[in-house]
């Protein structure tokens, strides 16, 4: 439905002619494919909305109080005067053509809209902001479905049954601020799925920051950080960022920051000081969750201001890979307040990852379920696919596979399927790469993958990491040295950090600095002693480092977790190029007390 948006502002005729404003709740219902259908068949299509519209529309806006405002050939704006009456009117109706649908019957397909507001009336019309809302939402629908604002929500949660799922806060065209929607459907219907890339991902603005004991001539500065750290920010695919020309206003530094949030659409505040002694600047910034209220992180860096221009963007990006984990978690523990069957794919995932780097059998087999209903969420969701795929390099890599192969084809055809939707998602590359060198020593093909994601994101620390492996397979050393430590360096206070930190293990151990992957492999020991993978590189470190007996009780460490490894299977697919470099590990491994 083409939606004309009317902008006018009242004139100054007679009490008589002015138009009236009022608040009232607005529906706006759209055929699905109208056009498509009036192309096949354009009486047959006419005559059947004509027939909705007297038989199942009109009458039930007329029993829930409402009125049909104007038609829009393919659709209608509907009045209402009560919310209740107008959610009423949207699920009943919905509910309504589902059950004629699956009776046989071939009704249109609809989609709703609708928000509570402030309207202005004019004799065969209604327009204004509220107006506006609600005819933007209708986009996000979808046939048969049902999107309200997060204000009329707000009116009649308590009053009526249906199912809900969050879709964030929707930038919407022509709208200034940031609306708050979700999806709903009658209790009686299928749980509403919705896409993530919608709205779902964490959402975070950086405010200006405050300067102190500078000049004003010296507003650029604070302006130039923060334009660096949205940038830097903005690379990261996980989260949503609101431009810094957004937030350049909020100055004042008393201004509340519940407020600044919601005009926002965010949930995460990013605010600091700038201060300057002399040359020395200094930079205090922090981490804000509104609606806990938490400080969830706070840190100070320093720079001299000849050398700001240089340090800028990488204290930026200091910021941003600093402020990712906090919000990962924080975001978790939401989920985790959510009863099960409220939370949709992004919190089902969330619970997921936080389950499979726990690295337990049962975890593990947790995770892969949680995956799995984030999928029937939303089928389209690439993290959700590259997140399964991960699963089955940990369930391969850990030693719970019954088959090798079978498995190995379901992972690369899940990380392909998570590039149908994301193409140039780094987390989806770097698996598809790791993929393809771990399970099918294609290396080619993954270096390709990896310089894909890491030319499209520079600061992916999955990619670096995860393209450190593909290098020790093939024996360049310094090479997976350089990547592995770069990767740690852009996430280092990750809480799943000796992922990244194993990658250096395997690295140190392939360029013969033995003392270093000992260094590494321990560190992440201590952080995951589940992990078998990287007992397995460490016990190999300590015998080429000559500690015989260390070895041995790491060995006898990682037996106890995988009672049923042979080294002879494990080294028959381990995908070193060199046939000579896979038989020393398998000899060290041996020697480490790891069966034969």
């Amino acid at each position: 439905m083409m939606i004309s948006v009317d902008n006018r502002s009242p004139d100054n005729g007679s009490d008589q002619t002015r138009p009236k404003r009022r608040t009232a709740a607005a529906v706006f219902i759209d055929v699905v494919g109208y056009s498509r259908l009036m192309g096949g068949d354009e009486e047959g299509t006419h005559r059947r909305w004509m027939s909705m519209r007297t038989d199942v529309i009109e009458p039930r806006v007329a029993s829930n109080g409402g009125e049909v405002i104007k038609s829009t050939g393919d659709g209608l704006l509907l009045e209402f005067k009560s919310p209740l009456d107008a959610i009423n009117f949207a699920l009943g109706t919905q509910l309504h053509l589902e059950k004629s649908s699956s009776d046989g019957g071939n009704p249109l397909q609809l989609r709703m809209s609708a928000n509570v507001g402030d309207i202005i009336a004019e004799r065969d019309d209604i327009y204004g902001d509220g107006i506006n809302i609600a005819a933007r939402l209708q986009e996000f629908a979808g046939p048969g479905g049902i999107v309200i604002s997060g204000a009329i929500h707000d009116q009649v949660k308590d009053h009526l049954r249906y199912q809900a799922a969050e879709l964030g806060f929707l930038t919407l065209k022509n709208i200034e601020r940031r609306i708050r929607a979700l999806k709903i459907a009658h209790h009686e219907l299928r749980a509403p799925t919705i896409s993530v890339a919608h709205a779902l991902k964490p959402s975070v603005a950086v405010l200006p920051l405050q300067m102190l004991g500078l000049e004003a001539a010296d507003a650029y500065l604070a302006q130039g950080i923060v334009h660096d750290i949205v940038a830097s920010l903005a690379g990261i695919r996980d989260l949503f960022v609101v431009s810094s020309t957004s937030t350049l206003g909020f100055t004042d530094p008393t201004i509340d920051a519940a407020s600044v949030c919601h005009h926002l659409g965010v949930r995460y505040l990013v605010t600091g000081t700038l201060t300057r002694s002399g040359e020395l600047l200094r930079m205090r910034v922090q981490l804000i969750d509104v609606d806990t209220k938490s400080m969830l992180w706070t840190n100070q860096y320093d720079a001299s201001i000849s050398q700001l221009f240089d340090v800028q963007e990488k204290i930026a990006t200091n910021i941003a890979y600093a402020l990712l984990p906090h919000i990962h978690i924080s975001e978790l523990k939401h989920a985790e307040r959510k009863i099960p069957q409220s939370m949709n794919a992004y919190d089902l995932v969330l619970q997921g990852m936080y389950r499979l780097y726990r690295l337990g059998y049962d975890d593990m087999q947790v995770a892969r379920t949680l995956f799995e209903r984030a999928l029937d969420h939303d089928p389209h969701y690439a993290g959700a696919y590259a997140l399964m795929a991960k699963w089955y390099i940990l369930h391969i890599g850990e030693g719970h596979t019954t088959d090798f192969k079978a498995d190995s084809r379901e992972a690369l055809r899940l990380a392909s399927r998570a590039l149908e939707f994301e193409p140039s998602d780094p987390m989806a590359l770097a698996i598809f790469g790791h993929i393809n060198s771990f399970l099918f020593a294609a290396y080619d093909r993954a270096i390709d993958a990896f310089d894909r994601a890491i030319g499209g994101t520079p600061n992916s620390a999955i990619a670096w990491s995860l393209s450190a492996s593909t290098y020790c397979y093939l024996g360049d050393g310094p090479r997976a040295v350089a990547r592995a430590s770069y990767g740690i360096s852009l996430s280092p206070l990750d809480p799943y950090a000796y992922f990244y930190q194993s990658a250096l293990t395997n690295a140190h151990y392939t360029n013969e600095t033995f003392d270093e992957a000992v260094h590494w492999g321990t560190k992440v020991m201590a952080g995951a002693p589940q992990f078998v993978a990287n007992l397995r590189l460490l016990a190999a470190s300590l015998v080429a480092a000559g500690s015989l007996e260390r070895a041995r009780e790491v060995g006898a460490a990682h037996m106890r977790i995988d009672p049923s490894f042979s080294v002879e299977k494990y080294c028959s697919w381990y995908p070193i190029k060199q046939p000579a470099r896979r038989a020393l590990l398998a000899e060290r491994l041996i020697e480490a007390g790891l069966p034969r």
